[in-house]
């Protein structure tokens, strides 16, 4: 069976890299609408370790007892660990 994708080469100028590059910046980009401000808010709902320890006066490994026995559910963020504000909340009121 022949492949029938084509091989295309494309060459550009600098000139024409610039002129596509500032059109990019003018139409493109700028046509962009900003992220919502909810995007913070979100941030704001998420607790790190050290504020679930001080908030539930526990120590790191009980928090991570407790993760581990799926009393709480922590949130992954890249490598960091975060827990939801509201689901603490609702742990610490049982």
């Amino acid at each position: 069976m022949r492949d029938k994708r084509a091989n295309v080469n494309v060459t550009l100028s600098l000139a024409d890299l610039r002129e596509f590059v500032t059109d990019l910046l003018e139409n493109g980009i700028a046509a962009t609408p900003a992220p919502a401000p909810v995007e913070v808010e979100r941030s704001r709902d998420l607790m790190t370790r050290d504020e679930v320890c001080e908030y539930l006066g526990v120590t790191k490994p009980t928090l991570h007892r407790w993760n581990k026995q799926g009393f709480l559910t922590c949130v992954k963020v890249g490598s960091k660990v975060r827990y939801r504000r509201e689901d603490i909340e609702a742990f610490a009121a049982k």
